[in-house]
């Protein structure tokens, strides 16, 4: 197929290539985000190991939260996070869970 000959499949497919390239990068940073945040915000508090470690604030992979569940637990801690941050410690929190719980 000539892509030139049809501009509206050249412009499909140089989208699909884009944003399949864009989506990963930006899952992979807020990850590393939410990480960092969680480290240097929640674990003097909390873990991550899917079983009692008898932390303070507990472990936060026992009870497998939905990722909206833990924006708004991440929302009434004693630390004051951007939204962005918020929402990049939640979906750590939350793929660190349903990792644990394998």
């Amino acid at each position: 197929m000539n892509v030139c000959a049809h501009p509206v499949a050249a412009v499909a497919t140089l989208t699909l290539l884009l944003s399949g390239c864009g989506g990963h990068g930006q899952a992979e940073s807020t990850s590393q985000r939410g990480r960092a945040v969680f480290a240097a915000a929640c674990a003097g508090c909390h873990t991550l190991t899917g079983r009692d470690s008898r932390a303070p604030g507990g472990d936060l992979a026992i009870a497998r939260l939905s990722a909206a569940d833990i924006t708004s637990f991440v929302r009434v801690m004693p630390v004051h996070l951007t939204p962005a941050d918020v929402q990049a410690v939640a979906a750590y929190v939350h793929a660190a869970a349903m990792r644990s719980g394998r």
